[in-house]
């Protein structure tokens, strides 16, 4: 059982993407999905933006699963100081797309990644 806890000392010997969708897998099969997502990871070796993209999924996976959402996630260290658009875009109408379909709970921590941010294809 992956908590998103444990994905800063997983991603030290893997790819961040492979690790956080190996929780996402996880987390979509668990029955104990709080328990997942209850505590606050390690910055460890993560960037600030994979830092907040983990607040971002747990705020948006309890959100959406009726969870109540971890008081972790509420923290500023979660927000980023500018923007940061999907791919890096410098298109400016694919960043006011990224901007009207972020979820709220990305594009408060300033992430804009469209609404499909979560699914795994």
């Amino acid at each position: 059982m992956l908590k998103i806890k444990d994905i800063p000392a997983l991603f030290e010997n893997n790819d961040f993407t492979l690790v956080f969708c190996m929780f996402l897998d996880g987390f979509k099969q668990n029955e104990n999905k709080s328990e997942l997502i209850s505590e606050k990871p390690e910055k460890q070796n993560l960037n600030k933006k994979q830092y907040c993209m983990l607040a971002c999924a747990a705020h948006k996976l309890a959100n959406d699963y009726g969870i109540q959402p971890p008081e972790w996630v509420y923290d500023e260290s979660f927000i980023m100081p500018k923007p940061i658009y999907a791919f890096n875009t410098k298109n400016k109408e694919y960043q006011k797309f990224l901007k009207e379909t972020s979820p709220e709970e990305y594009s408060s921590r300033n992430l804009f990644y469209g609404n499909n941010v979560l699914k795994r294809i």
